[in-house]
């Protein structure tokens, strides 16, 4: 099997000018990641998340309450945040582009540090694809276990029948066959290694987990209770036909309902499902991060975890990501400092929008290394930031392409989406204030507050001007 390198980074983080030594030191990077990991975790405020690994990162370092991807496609979100760049500019808007193909001279996050003299390894997921993950000026090892064939999802035989068999599968056999059990023994071996050397690492693991289909060991399924997740199913009242898309991800499997409404007692149980496999991803993470400390390296190593976009199941009637709205985009980001580093103003920033491109600027700051002129992001290590984040996503709808974009501010979200002319076709406007951390799209009051409304349709397309050019 391939093993691949893994960067003990886990998430794009704001840290500050005073948090920086006045010489920027070459810290080992640790960058974690998760597929399809939305902030259904205890540090976040959820009741029932089972996530004690992330719980201690997240106490040990800075939790980014308010941190969103670019686009909620794992390809366009993972080529977004390991260069620093938009989706419109790195030209990765659908889940399989191959980088360099649109981008041939694109400096990517552990090719700038690779650069700057570090050793670049990875395991498991980190770019999207097997020809990103083998980017070779991207590694100096060979990346392990970089991607997995579909069919290696499943443990039981009888469903490694099609692409999309079963929507989940729990077993007590030996937990060695899980690919993601397999991915970190891999980066607990890389890490020995890395370790041992003379030189910086920087280090990514990626995790499959919670991503369908929801495979795990049985005791994970065992820690929630039968029919403890409710689900608030109530589609999002006045929001326009746009900002909806289909739950073919889910439905595709042949134990979930093609037709028609997904009966509540399975939602409820797939949901379940989707909570077992994220306490699976942090007991994997909980092994990584026990070696490090074992080795002796946790304190003076920059740590990263970040899910890279976030994930409905089942709130406002969906079963995907690929939306605009806050289940989507928002996803988990923890960063903890090296030892010594001030993180007093890096704090301040743990509640306000950030983005995701802002990771590979700040990384770069932290560790000393030179950033690519290319960079679109912020260097959080400023202290000040914002203030706004911006996300994307296309969908069609009647053989017509529409494209939203969406920024938000500390209370409010706006979103337009625009048709291949660049006209917009409609929009939204929600006000987020006095939601939780686990916060969703009630009402559309697009017509409530055309000021409020007016304001960020500006800030949008400045920021449009900015991506895409002032003459589009």
């Amino acid at each position: 099997m391939n093993y691949k390198y893994f960067i003990a980074l886990g998430g794009a983080a704001a840290l500050l000018p005073a948090c920086a030594p006045k010489q920027a030191a070459h810290y080992n990077v640790l960058f974690l990641m998760a597929d399809d990991m939305k902030p259904a975790m205890a540090c976040y405020g959820d009741t029932i998340a089972i996530t004690p690994a992330l719980d201690g990162l997240a106490k040990d370092g800075i939790l980014y309450s308010r941190a969103y991807c670019q686009q909620a496609v794992s390809g366009p979100s993972r080529a977004s945040l390991l260069t620093g760049m938009y989706p419109d500019q790195t030209g990765v808007l659908s889940l399989n582009t191959w980088i360099r193909k649109k981008n041939p001279d694109i400096v990517t996050l552990p090719q700038a540090f690779r650069e700057a003299g570090y050793v670049t390894a990875s395991a498991g997921k980190v770019f999207h694809g097997a020809k990103n993950n083998l980017d070779g000026l991207s590694w100096s090892l060979p990346p392990l276990f970089y991607e997995q064939i579909r069919s290696e999802a499943y443990i039981l035989e009888e469903d490694k029948t099609d692409y999309k068999s079963v929507s989940n599968e729990f077993t007590t056999l030996d937990e060695s066959l899980y690919y993601d059990v397999q991915i970190r023994q891999a980066a607990l071996s890389r890490l020995d290694s890395l370790a041992s050397g003379d030189k910086p690492f920087f280090f990514a693991v990626g995790f499959h987990k919670p991503h369908l289909p929801w495979c795990a060991p049985q005791r994970f399924l065992d820690m929630y209770l039968p029919r403890q997740l409710s689900i608030d199913t109530a589609r999002v009242a006045g929001a326009p036909f746009q900002a909806y898309r289909s739950n073919r991800e889910l439905i595709e499997y042949n134990d979930v309902p093609s037709d028609g409404p997904i009966p509540m007692e399975q939602q409820e149980y797939l949901k379940k499902c989707y909570y077992a496999c994220s306490s699976f991803t942090d007991e994997n993470i909980a092994c990584i991060l026990r070696r490090l400390k074992d080795l002796g390296l946790y304190d003076n190593t920059l740590i990263v975890f970040l899910g890279d976009h976030g994930y409905h199941h089942g709130e406002q009637g969906l079963w995907c990501k690929s939306t605009e709205f806050e289940s989507s985009c928002n996803a988990p980001l923890i960063i903890k400092l090296p030892k010594g580093m001030k993180d007093r103003k890096a704090r301040a920033l743990a509640d306000v929008p950030v983005s995701f491109v802002d990771i590979m600027p700040t990384l770069c700051e932290v560790c000393g290394v030179p950033a690519p002129e290319h960079l679109s992001g912020e260097n959080l290590l400023g202290g000040s930031h914002g203030p706004y984040a911006f996300s994307q996503i296309a969908h069609s709808h009647g053989g017509v392409k529409y494209t939203g974009y969406t920024v938000r501010d500390l209370r409010w979200t706006y979103t337009e989406w625009l048709t291949p002319g660049l006209e917009c076709a409609a929009a939204e406007l929600y006000d987020m204030d006095g939601r939780d951390s686990l916060r969703y799209e009630k009402q559309n009051v697009l017509s409530q507050y055309p000021e409020k409304a007016s304001a960020l349709s500006k800030a949008l397309h400045d920021h449009l001007d900015t991506v895409l050019g002032s003459g589009r």
